[in-house]
């Protein structure tokens, strides 16, 4: 059974010939050095999944002729990550695990105290996000790539409304989210269908930013007693709402 997989924009067309080029073409081609006649897989923007065959490798594109396809499956939960800007090593390293940890989408959020400035380069840098978040969906299996938007600053993205639990990790306090993420589980009741996980700067949300937040009907939630860096943080809570929530069929 094929374990090379590639990433295509657009659904493709009922029994018609789909093209790999570029960087997956380079890929199956120098990296992976596949053959004509070998079986790989393919992964679309709608989350479906289709088995081919190579027919043809050119020497800027590849030819592959769609064998079977597998619809996406709904996820049990959604979740968006809206993560203050960090260090570009930070923030590449985020982007590339909550993809690997089944986020729906992510969001990058501009705070008082962001480091990172984007000015100038927002195009650039979004262009790199989405291609890491590829190539961690085909890494780890996704038959999706999680959506990356524009950033945004907090105030604005708190005021959007949304039908989400929405939480925010506090160094000042707040729930443990373990419990949080317990609860539904010992007292059997329903999982939310989304969840809004918000994580500040390397140095911490200011005073007035918690309170907007709180204002804004998002939850206060603790990791413990120790204080983590904001990458570390994000990764960890992600990796918490997988494991008690199980939301590895995502899309």
């Amino acid at each position: 059974m094929t374990t090379h997989r590639f990433y295509i924009k657009g659904k493709p067309q009922e029994s018609a010939s789909i093209f790999l080029e570029g960087e997956e073409h380079h890929h199956l081609s120098k990296v992976a050095r596949i053959k004509s006649g070998e079986h790989v897989w393919v992964f679309d923007d709608s989350g479906n999944q289709y088995k081919a065959c190579v027919e043809e490798i050119g020497k800027s594109r590849t030819r592959l002729i769609i064998l079977e396809t597998e619809q996406k499956q709904r996820p049990k939960v959604r979740i968006t990550l809206a993560q203050v800007l960090l260090k570009t090593k930070n923030m590449d390293l985020v982007i590339q695990k909550a993809t690997e940890l089944g986020t729906h989408s992510l969001v990058p959020v501009i705070s008082d105290r962001t480091i990172a400035k984007i000015e100038g380069k927002q195009d650039k840098k979004i262009e790199r996000w989405k291609r890491i978040a590829i190539e961690a969906s085909k890494q780890c299996g996704r038959s999706t790539v999680p959506e990356i938007l524009l950033p945004v600053s907090l105030k604005t993205f708190i005021h959007k409304k949304e039908n989400a639990k929405k939480l925010f990790l506090s160094e000042r306090g707040g729930e443990s989210l373990r419990e949080i993420l317990m609860y539904p589980l010992t007292e059997k009741i329903q999982i939310p269908e989304s969840i809004i996980l918000l994580v500040g700067p390397e140095g911490g949300w200011t005073e007035n930013e918690e309170q907007d937040i709180m204002d804004s009907n998002y939850d206060a939630v603790s990791l413990g007693s120790l204080t983590l860096r904001s990458e570390t943080a994000a990764i960890i809570s992600l990796a918490m709402v997988s494991h008690f929530w199980k939301i590895e069929n995502v899309s």
